[in-house]
């Protein structure tokens, strides 16, 4: 989508520090949700320098044979607990800091995570789905193992990561609010930037909706209800017999009839992309139940490919999903409740075609990376005119 002069006039005079807790060009960094936004960050023309911020404990990198080996064999998690320590913090935030150094001439920092903190002389900011508190008090991850030592000394330092900043950019109302209550940060250093689909080619003509195709896209089976809708979609079998239930990006091993498990597919590989958009316009249905979700972009890639939504009532769920516009929010994780709503979706053709135009034009209003990067670069440019405070 073409932004216009008139688009990159606000960002003219604003030269973008970008920090990530990642690899900023990578599909795997944040799901690609960071590469999606520094491209959209570009677009506006104002981004100086962006860099990865973490060494060999980059979670996302496969990193050499013999560091993929030792993770394998790590049955303890030392990784994981080191990875979320004081001193992979400190180290983290010296190696900011010396990209800061060899990057000179940017008047604001924009940081992608909360694992570090260099304290440049400039106004800096961060962006994430969740803060540790919300993972944390789900217990999700490797989080489950942290006792509650540890996970009071990595509150300790995203607070200070919190309270430094000039502004806090999380993506959504439900992250804000826990930055507030958990945090106790001031609303007014609180502004949610949203996110968009981390693909970059329009969705392709949705074929009729009486198919009955129920869709599944995610790695994590478990953590995101996937055992939970197989039990639904059995129930749905039972009424529909021409149902299916489409099951992408993991490979859990399943033996129900009309299921189907295709497996991962990497939108960077070659026809990756095109496969994974086919999918999405042969769906009826997208469902996800997620048990602990930080934000689920998969929910705006489905509805911006004219694809109605099921999934909680829960989490960012509510806001990214109209509930009877744009899909349907799901109150309890009871396979009958599931199985009803699926069913009474499925009954009605007509109202998922409309469902779906209403979701498509929802995403492309609301959530896309070129809406969030307006939002961030608008506020940072608030401040710089604004002057030190």
């Amino acid at each position: 989508m073409s932004l216009g002069p008139e688009s990159n006039a606000p960002a003219a005079s604003l030269r973008l520090l970008i920090l990530c807790a990642g690899d900023p060009e990578s599909e795997r960094a944040f799901s690609g949700s960071a590469r999606s936004l520094f491209t959209a960050l570009e677009r506006l023309g104002c981004v100086h320098h962006k860099a990865n911020v973490l060494g060999i404990t980059d979670s996302f990198q496969r990193g050499p044979l013999p560091l993929r080996v030792l993770r394998r064999l790590d049955r303890f998690g030392l990784e994981e607990r080191y990875r979320w320590s004081n001193v992979c913090f400190a180290r983290n935030s010296r190696r900011a800091r010396r990209i800061a150094r060899a990057h000179p001439g940017f008047n604001a920092c924009l940081m992608y995570g909360t694992t570090f903190l260099p304290r440049l002389d400039v106004p800096t900011y961060c962006y994430f789905d969740a803060t540790f508190a919300q993972v944390f008090g789900a217990r999700a991850w490797g989080f489950a193992h942290f006792s509650e030592a540890h996970a009071r000394a990595i509150y300790l330092y995203q607070k200070r990561v919190y309270d430094h900043c000039t502004g806090i950019f999380p993506r959504t109302h439900w992250a804000a609010d826990s930055v507030a209550q958990d945090f106790e940060v001031p609303r007014e250093k609180i502004h949610v930037a949203g996110a968009g689909p981390n693909y970059f080619a329009g969705p392709l003509p949705h074929a009729p909706y009486d198919n009955q195709t129920i869709l599944y896209v995610g790695a994590d089976f478990e953590r995101k209800g996937g055992p939970l809708l197989v039990r639904a979609f059995q129930r749905v079998r039972a009424r529909f017999p021409r149902a299916r239930l489409i099951i992408i990006g993991c490979t859990p091993v399943i033996d129900v009839p009309g299921v189907e498990v295709v497996g991962k597919i990497s939108k960077d590989a070659p026809g990756g992309l095109d496969r994974l958009l086919q999918y999405y316009s042969e769906a009826a249905v997208f469902c996800i139940m997620s048990h602990f979700e930080p934000f689920g972009i998969v929910v705006l890639e489905a509805q911006n490919s004219f694809v109605p939504c099921v999934a909680p009532a829960r989490f960012a769920f509510p806001e990214t999903i109209q509930e009877g516009v744009t899909g349907r929010l799901v109150p309890e994780y009871d396979p009958e409740i599931l199985a009803q709503v699926l069913c009474e979706l499925l009954a009605n053709p007509e109202r998922l075609r409309e469902m779906g135009q209403a979701a498509h034009q929802f995403v492309r209003g609301e959530w896309t990376w070129d809406v969030a990067a307006r939002r961030i670069v608008t506020r940072i440019q608030q401040d710089l005119q604004r002057g030190p405070q």
